[in-house]
């Protein structure tokens, strides 16, 4: 009866002395919130350094004193695979924060919004926003480099880890590559050209346009289609689920822009990526409506992509985003639609999150004449003519509901030399039943 008396006591003792025990908090989810921070062994700044993490890396946070958080770290999905034990670590607690960032958040940092989400354009971006020692700053390179000599960047942890990513490819989010802005009267960018110098004015036209009466139709969303006139290679690639890798083929070297020379004006690509593929996984799958409202489609795996850095010379050309028409001896025809050659009147191409059926579209095209006089040019024309010609809006309706679903209005201008009419084609999305702006494409004469 005493053993288990004194056997009573010490276990109630236990109890008590366990109840009285401080409770160990549970750790906290932090979120790293610098570009590349690095993780010590101990809290002190000099201590040394066991991993570097980019933004948003998720930690638990164990503790915190005089600014300095014990966290566990587990490995990131972005830098490889989960660690096979969480490491211990310490880190400055004013680089965590409760919320992952967001792209608004990383603003003009383009470290941080290429971490928060990856993808090419914003790789572009943070190559270009690396620190450059003197030497490989342009006046610098201007004096120690010719035409087509290598420049050769140091290596960054960092960068070798974005670079990594990015080889083996990304999804990304449509809502954060898509952005139309607000809805608009696509009337209103019917713009006729006035007479500049020897360029005439473009006359009145005949009878002022209309559009369509618009509706709710195929379009619910803006993530659900991406026109190739208005999105780069991120916007196309995020609409349509596929992967995008950038896989770097050559060094960066000195050149310099048309009819300049010979010293050089800019380094191609952005720090020691010089020249880059871009591959897609699953292949994007464009498709194309012509004029007579055929669909074609074609897939594309990967592409050149164009980082050569020189200005734009002449020619038509896409003033803001867009993804250049694919060649047909980079694309894939895919079977049960339309045959359409490289030469054919396309009006629109796209991307969608599924399959646009194969069966024709309808396509109405409205002309509105207008005019203007072309100057005496001998011997090509004796004396001044009336160049007759008109703006074109063309209304696509994809699902033949009666709703347009795309429309392009082309707007003519005489040309700098002949005098012939050159256009400027804009497109525009019917999303949930209003017009969005969707890209714009500017033909130029050359010399």
């Amino acid at each position: 009866m005493v053993a288990i008396a004194v056997a009573s006591v010490a276990a109630l003792a236990g109890v008590s002395a366990w109840a009285q025990a401080p409770a160990v908090a549970p750790a906290k989810q932090r979120y790293v919130q610098g570009s590349w921070v690095n993780l010590r062994d101990a809290a002190q700044s000099q201590a040394r350094v066991v991993a570097q993490v980019p933004a948003n890396t998720v930690l638990q946070q164990l503790t915190e004193r005089d600014g300095w958080c014990a966290v566990l770290y587990a490995g990131d999905a972005r830098l490889g695979p989960p660690l096979a034990e969480p490491l211990q670590a310490h880190v400055a607690c004013n680089l965590l924060a409760d919320q992952p960032l967001t792209l608004a958040q990383a603003g003009k940092d383009a470290a941080r919004a290429f971490w928060v989400a990856p993808s090419a354009n914003r790789m572009r971006a943070y190559g270009n926003a690396l620190p450059r020692p003197a030497a490989l700053q342009l006046p610098a390179l201007v004096q120690s480099h010719t035409l087509r000599m290598p420049v050769l960047y140091p290596q960054r942890p960092e960068w070798e880890a974005a670079k990594k990513l990015m080889r083996g490819g990304v999804l990304l989010r449509p809502e954060q590559e898509i952005d139309r802005g607000r809805p608009v009267n696509p009337l209103d960018d019917v713009k006729l050209a006035r007479a500049v110098d020897h360029i005439p004015a473009v006359a009145p036209l005949a009878a002022p346009p209309t559009l369509p009466a618009i509706a709710p139709s195929y379009f619910r969303s803006h993530t659900g289609v991406a026109l190739l006139h208005e999105a780069e290679a991120d916007g196309i690639a995020a609409v349509a689920g596929s992967r995008i890798a950038v896989e770097p083929t050559t060094a960066p070297y000195g050149s310099f822009n048309r009819h300049s020379g010979p010293e050089i004006e800019f380094v191609t690509g952005f720090w020691d990526v010089g020249g880059a593929d871009l591959a897609f996984a699953p292949a994007l799958t464009l498709y194309a409506i012509t004029h007579q409202g055929l669909v074609g489609a074609r897939t594309l795996g990967r592409r050149y992509w164009d980082i050569s850095n020189a200005d734009h010379y002449c020619g038509g050309h896409y003033p803001g985003k867009g993804f250049d028409d694919p060649r047909n001896d980079e694309t894939t025809a895919v079977r049960g639609y339309a045959k359409v050659s490289e030469s054919a009147d396309v009006l629109a191409r796209l991307v969608l999150p599924g399959k646009l059926p194969p069966d024709a579209v309808k396509v109405k095209t409205r002309r509105y004449a207008t005019s203007w006089m072309q100057p005496a040019d001998p011997p090509i024309r004796d004396k001044p003519t009336r160049k007759h010609t008109a703006v074109t809006v063309h209304e696509i309706d994809l699902d033949r509901d009666g709703v347009a679903d795309i429309l392009r209005i082309d707007t003519p201008s005489p040309g700098g030399m002949s005098f012939e009419p050159i256009f400027e084609w804009r497109w525009y999305l019917n999303i949930s039943g209003q017009w969005f702006r969707a890209g714009h494409w500017v033909d130029q004469e050359c010399t």
